[in-house]
């Protein structure tokens, strides 16, 4: 089986997909057997990064395949590779919870947006990274415009369950805050995906009004989020005399602001200057330091 869409030849990134999936090990397994970074490994085999001939052949020894199969158009599969991908398929053939399958669907589709950009991405591009067919994929999402609105709510649940999380490691509201301007840093290549639909929804909407609802109730969701938490603060005594509303709305500005200046590379904008501007957000009715 190939995991390449009818019509298409298989790339390097697909052969080398097929190699990995074969071998019976988790990505992450596999990048450490070959000594490579697994997020390298996972944008090679999605061909977002060019896999570089040292990387071939160390994916060709571990995956016990000729090197020539990973770089050759004309290379036959070899029958050990063939024998594995026959046993692969009659697992996945077996019964599938559909909403487990929905949300590994739901979860590769948003990392594709995240990655590469709403416009860019294509049904056959998420087919071949979810190993199944664009048919499957309109079951689940009937256009383009369903798929950013589930990704944008992929994002906010995990953004949300990460708050949780944390929340829960900490008792005083003011604590609280503190974890809640670390989870909203850009800091990891996670977050970065996160932020990138987040701006991509705002974009989509200015454009499209039908993509406005589902975009506000994520984002008042978690501006609800910070409210709460300055009014618990004004509950225990601090920040009395303020205006949590308008705290709240200086406080999501500033998060916004500074992350869009972060992910395009704003001359003396850094993660760490970021958490120190926010850490003074609600100064002088809330010190955070």
């Amino acid at each position: 089986m190939t995991a390449s869409i009818p019509g298409e030849a298989e790339t390097v990134a697909d052969r080398a997909r097929r190699v990995v999936r074969a071998s019976g090990m988790s990505q992450r397994e596999f990048a450490a057997r070959i000594g490579m970074d697994q997020t390298a490994l996972s944008k090679g085999l999605r061909g977002t990064r060019r896999l570089s001939d040292t990387e071939l052949r160390a994916i060709a020894r571990v995956g016990r395949v000729p090197l020539k199969f990973l770089t050759s158009d004309a290379a036959t599969p070899p029958a050990a590779l063939l024998a594995a991908e026959e046993r692969s398929t009659r697992l996945r053939a077996e019964p599938v919870d559909a909403q487990v399958r929905r949300n590994q669907i739901l979860e590769a589709t948003a990392r594709l947006i995240a990655q590469r950009g709403f416009h860019s991405v294509r049904v056959a591009d998420i087919a071949r990274v979810c190993d199944t067919s664009p048919a499957t994929l309109h079951y689940h999402f009937s256009s383009k415009d369903d798929a950013l609105r589930d990704a944008l709510a992929f994002y906010s649940e995990r953004l949300h369950q990460r708050l949780a999380e944390e929340f829960a490691t900490v008792s005083s509201p003011v604590d609280k805050l503190r974890r809640l301007i670390d989870v909203q840093l850009p800091a990891s290549p996670e977050d970065v995906e996160e932020w990138s639909v987040w701006v991509q929804s705002w974009n989509e909407a200015m454009i499209q009004p039908s993509l406005r609802d589902p975009q506000r109730q994520a984002y008042a969701r978690w501006r609800d989020v910070v409210l709460g938490l300055i009014r618990e603060c004004q509950a225990t005594g601090l920040a009395a005399d303020a205006d949590a509303d308008l705290l709240a709305t200086r406080f999501t500005a500033l998060v916004d602001g500074l992350a869009i200046q972060l992910l395009t590379g704003t001359p003396h904008m850094t993660v760490d200057r970021m958490r120190e501007v926010l850490l003074d957000s609600f100064e002088p009715h809330l010190s955070l330091r």
